[in-house]
């Protein structure tokens, strides 16, 4: 069976995409469709839908259909993790001194001249009939994560309607895959170590299509005076987060569902990760500030050793 691949950057990201019975047809629709994705939902492109709709004032916006999917994912992670999951906290952020892009120190992220707050995705107003999108005058909403891990979620569902057999979109930390993989024991996820790329502290292997995704504190990282700050924001506190982990990565259903989840489980730091993963039913690696692992109840069953793997279809 014939597999094909490509790497480019998107999203501010390394992107991968490997298709399993295909073509480079195949991996040319997924550029140009994650490059569509990056244009409707950047903040730091003005004119995108989601830049839009920060500066409306509270008045609805018109949207592309790819965006109403998006802010209905939004509001759905922010009631699944209770809150711990927030685009909102955009503001923050920006004071924080993340408001241009990593790729291009000159694209600014345009934001209302108001006071803003973190909060408001329960005042959120997606109006399917008009294919409009409504948000509170002095909130503002940014895609990070999630919109990689669903733009990973939608280019692999229409690779595999186009005739894939199996396709994986991974943009940055975020993974989709669904189909036939290229190995005969299924997708497999390497997870390396935080503070040492080269170093691998973990393997699952993953039955079915899914996704996995990664949050880290030792990336999205820049400083401000003497300093570090990265780009987790506690919603809780309003401030960048002191969660006592490097990363948490996380198998899910979908994409999507792993970004939120895996922001969720970082922010419930040492002493509650564990305890997130097996409420929610999810395989996870958490990786400690001191480099130790806590691990969800399936996998620190199957760990053996330093490389240790689990096995467990997404939910």
């Amino acid at each position: 069976m014939a597999v094909v691949e490509g790497r480019f950057r998107c999203m501010a990201s390394e992107a991968h995409v490997v298709v399993v019975g295909g073509d480079d047809g195949h991996v040319s629709m997924a550029v140009g469709r994650l490059s569509e994705l990056e244009q409707r939902w950047s903040r730091f492109v003005p004119s995108s839908d989601v830049a839009r709709i920060n500066l409306a004032g509270g008045q609805p916006v018109t949207v592309h259909a790819d965006t109403l999917t998006l802010v209905h994912a939004m509001v759905s992670a922010w009631d699944l993790t209770g809150g711990r999951f927030d685009p909102t906290v955009l503001p923050v952020l920006a004071r924080a001194g993340y408001r241009s892009s990593i790729d291009d120190p000159r694209r600014l992220t345009p934001l209302p001249d108001v006071e803003l707050r973190i909060g408001g995705l329960a005042d959120v107003v997606v109006d399917e009939a008009r294919s409009a999108v409504t948000i509170p005058s002095d909130s503002v909403i940014d895609p990070g994560g999630i919109g990689k891990g669903l733009a990973a979620d939608i280019v692999v569902g229409e690779l595999l309607a186009a005739g894939a057999t199996g396709v994986l979109v991974a943009v940055g930390g975020d993974m989709a895959f669904g189909g036939r993989s290229p190995r005969s024991d299924g997708w497999l996820v390497t997870i390396e170590d935080p503070d040492d790329p080269d170093r691998e502290i973990a393997r699952i292997s993953v039955d079915a299509g899914g996704g996995v995704a990664t949050s880290s504190t030792r990336s999205r990282r820049w400083r401000s005076g003497s300093t570090m700050l990265h780009h987790l924001v506690d919603p809780s506190s309003g401030a960048v987060s002191t969660t006592g982990l490097a990363s948490v990565t996380v198998v899910a259903a979908t994409g999507w569902l792993a970004e939120i989840h895996a922001t969720a489980a970082i922010l419930a730091g040492v002493g509650g990760v564990a305890d997130y993963l097996d409420t929610h039913r999810l395989s996870g690696v958490g990786v400690t500030s001191a480099r130790s692992l806590v691990t969800s109840a399936d996998l620190a069953e199957r760990r053996s050793g330093r490389g240790g793997s689990g096995r467990r279809s997404g939910r």
